[in-house]
Order: C-alpha cells, then structure tokens, then sequence
C-alpha cells in the first residue's frame, strides 16, 4: 500500500491553494528518466466498466462542488485500477482519469489529488496505489508541443549521502561556478541522458526538507518553468523553481560531529518523445540489459564524478574535502524523493538500534526485533523495538510513505544486518513497551 503524505513546509504562493469556482530483497529496476510511452488512444469496455465509469460521473446533489471532485476522481480511480490492463499495459477509463488529473495540476488543485489519495489510502489500496502512480508521473512528466515536434520534460533528482565533520554549509554548496557547470556537462557525457537532449541542473543542492514540502502541482509547475526558458530565448523568470529554493534548516552538527546527510541535485530533461535513447526494449531480457547498462553508466559516473562533486559540496577535493560520498541512483522526481528518503530512514534506524544496544549493553543476537507501522494524525510511522526477555534494549520511530509491504520487508533486512535473527510483527506498542498482537513476521 502506497500512503499520501501531504507535503510538509509553509506554502510560498498563493498559486498552490485551489482557484475560485469557475477557473520506482532487490528493489525494482529504477525507470529511466523520461521513457517513451505508447498509449493507445481507445480501449474495449467490458459492461462491467461501463458500469463503474456510470458510477465514477455520478452526481451527488448533496455534494459541494469540491467534494464532487473529490468523490468522481476516487470512484474513478478505483473503477480503472480493478480493470485488467490490455496488452499494451492500458486499463479501461485511464485516459480520463490521467485527463482529470493534468487538470487538477495545471489548475493547482492539489486538494483534490491530496484528498482523492488519504480517502483511497483506507478504502482501496489498489485504487490508491494505482492513482498515485498516475499522479506522481503526471507531475513528473510533461508532453507538450512546439510547432510540429511534439516535446517532453521531466524533473529528476539525483539523491546522494555526505558524510562530513561538522555537516555540509549552504553558502558553500555550489559556489564553485566552474565546478558546477562541469557537473552539469558531466549528465550528458557519461550517457545518463541522450546526447540529443537539453539538459539543466538548478544551481541549488537541496535539503530533504525543501523537496519533501513541494505539492505535486508545484513540481508540475517547475517543469513548465523548465520548459518555457529551454523553448522560448525570451523567458527570462522561472518562478516555480525559484520558489523551490526555499533555504536549509539551521544545522545541529557541531564542529567535531561526524554527520551523515542527505541532498539531492534537480534536473530537468527535455528530448523529443520518440528520442530512440529512452525506449525500453518489449522483451524482457533486452529489458534487462538496458536497465542494467543504465545502471552501470550511473555508477561510472558517480566514480568519476566524486572529486568534482566534493569541490561543488566544500569547495576542496580529495582528502582536504573531508567528504565522504554516496549516490543513490537518477530518477524522476518521486521516484527519487522516495529513494533517497527511504534510504535515509533505514541509516537513521540502523544508528538508534545500534545506539540502544550499546547502552544497553546487550548483543543483537539474543534480541527480539518487533516492527509494526502505526497510523497517527494522518501519518504512517514505522516502529521497531528490540527487546529482550524482561526489558527494551533499544528502539527507532520514523515517519514512512510509498508501499508500506516492501517498506516492511525492506526494514526487516537491514536490522537482520545487526545480528538480530528473531523477527516479528505487532500491531504496536502499549505504554511499557511492550508488543500488541505480535506474530511471525511474513515470508517475503
């Protein structure tokens, strides 16, 4: 199950509120920034759909017109997510739905999109699971027309982890303008991108918090900045990415800290839609191998690029840099949002485990792990405690979204990673600690 989180940070515009009446075990292979998609424009509707489409338009006399639109794209979304997908991966009613969703976008509707997927997040899993993905690639991708050439864009992040003393400085961060250009230049030279593609970075290395607290209308809104300035000599603003860089929190690291955080660099690609560098081969061991050579051009490029990267981070390079990297894998915007942030949390989580146990003095071996996730507030949290017979030895709570099961999965290798052989699954913790109806954790 996929959960809905409402982005967090105060809203710089009035742009994102909602106008007036009439106005990516072994995780799955990463999709390549801005594949070709072919969507067939009719389908054959079996009586069944017809039925649920009837359903999904059905007007409510009782409903405001906000809640109206809420109602038909949740009923929409469930009704095209039960369809069996035809052979080109299409479902009955998905070209509406993607329709209606383009438009909450473009109208900064993302009360709608937000409010569709929280309702779905409890009544259909499937349903919300499936609109999200529509969602996210709708914000993530946009196909637009210049003259007779038919573009797209699409914003990508690049997550990476730096391990410093004393944490990373924003006023350092990108000041070498040489070095970033030359990091710019370096996307396209190592074939992370087609060579017949435009490709721009922002001058800004984000904090999680600054990516987490874009809406997805925002995020579809700094694409169209990106494609405006890459068609049009004359576009000289590009407000929604300006208003993307809103600033680090203050930092907590004192000088001496040994501190591991997280960043990310935003991109923009535009290609035409038929550029044959993003088409994924129909079968499946063609397929295979281009997602692995993708994979493999990346790590030659994060190699590659470290010294260069460190300057952009400190200023210095190599040794005098005292900056340790690690970069995760270039995706689409949300794709990569949720990468770089789950990665971050199972690190977070592996250092208060192991915290715990070393004051505790116990050894992770003769520990019980207990996970459970928890819904409070509107907000999934994933909760781990190792225990041993008579008392809590240590434990981790952190805030989770995306699909909750592989999280689970994913949770449950890495405190394997510690020593801890017995794991199980609870509902939660009661005041003292202890599990509520705890069980053997699933196979996965």
């Amino acid at each position: 199950m996929n959960q809905a989180k409402r982005p967090s940070g105060k809203p710089q515009s009035p742009g994102a509120r909602k106008p007036a009446p009439g106005q990516a075990r072994h995780p799955p292979k990463p999709a390549p920034a801005g594949p070709l998609r072919d969507k067939p424009k009719t389908h054959v509707s079996t009586e069944a759909a017809r039925r649920r489409q009837h359903q999904a338009h059905a007007a409510s006399q009782t409903m405001d017109e906000d809640e109206l639109r809420v109602q038909q794209m949740v009923a929409l979304a469930s009704a095209v997510a039960a369809d069996a997908p035809d052979r080109a991966g299409r479902r009955v009613g998905q070209d509406e739905l993607e329709r209606m969703v383009r438009h909450a976008l473009r109208e900064r509707d993302d009360d709608t999109l937000y409010e569709a997927l929280e309702q779905l997040r409890y009544d259909d899993t499937r349903g919300h699971a499936f609109l999200r993905e529509v969602v996210e690639e709708s914000a993530d991708i946009i196909v637009l027309r210049r003259g007779e050439k038919e573009l797209e864009i699409n914003a990508f992040l690049i997550p990476l982890l730096a391990r410093t003393r004393g944490g990373l400085r924003e006023d350092l961060a990108m000041a070498d303008g040489d070095a970033f250009d030359a990091l710019r230049e370096s996307i396209q030279q190592a074939g992370l991108e087609s060579p017949k593609a435009r490709v721009v970075l922002v001058h800004h290395l984000y904090h999680p918090q600054e990516i987490n607290a874009l809406s997805f209308s925002e995020v579809e809104a700094m694409n169209r900045d990106a494609f405006a300035s890459l068609t049009d000599k004359k576009i000289l603003s590009v407000p929604a990415i300006e208003r993307s860089m809103r600033g680090w929190p203050a930092s907590h690291f004192a000088a001496d800290d040994e501190a591991l955080e997280l960043r990310f660099l935003l991109g923009f690609s535009l290609k035409d839609v038929n550029d044959p560098f993003y088409a994924i081969p129909q079968e499946e061991a063609a397929a295979d191998a281009y997602f692995e050579s993708r994979a493999q051009r990346f790590r030659q490029w994060s190699q590659e690029i470290t010294p260069l990267m460190q300057q952009c981070l400190t200023g210095q390079s190599g040794q005098a840099a005292q900056c340790q990297l690690h970069f995760l894998y270039q995706d689409l915007f949300h794709g990569a949002k949720h990468t770089g942030n789950g990665e971050y949390r199972t690190l977070q989580m592996l250092s208060e485990l192991e915290a715990g146990l070393a004051r505790s003095g116990a050894q992770a071996a003769a520990a019980t792990a207990f996970l459970a996730l928890v819904d409070e507030d509107e907000q999934t949290t994933l909760q781990v405690v190792l225990r041993s017979a008579e008392a809590t030895l240590a434990q981790s709570e952190h805030a989770v979204e995306g699909n909750l099961q592989a999280l689970l999965l994913d949770a449950a290798d890495a405190v394997s990673s510690l020593g801890v052989s017995a794991l199980r699954l609870a509902d939660g913790f009661d005041a003292d600690g202890l599990p509520l109806r705890a069980r053997d954790f699933p196979a996965a």
